[in-house]
């Protein structure tokens, strides 16, 4: 490991990109538990009776 193929930016390139996915990753599961959070509240709520 004496030299990186793109010079000396090998590691940090690599670096910034597990950063960028783990937050990319974080935010998809936020949105997603958010969206299912409210879907679930919705379906939980009694319904009104038809009214005619």
């Amino acid at each position: 490991m004496a030299s990186w193929p793109a010079g000396g930016t090998g590691p940090d390139a690599l670096l910034v990109l597990l950063v960028l996915v783990l937050l990319a990753r974080f935010l998809l599961w936020s949105c997603l538990g958010t969206y299912l959070d409210y879907r679930l509240a919705r379906r939980q709520q009694p319904r009104k009776p038809k009214e005619d």
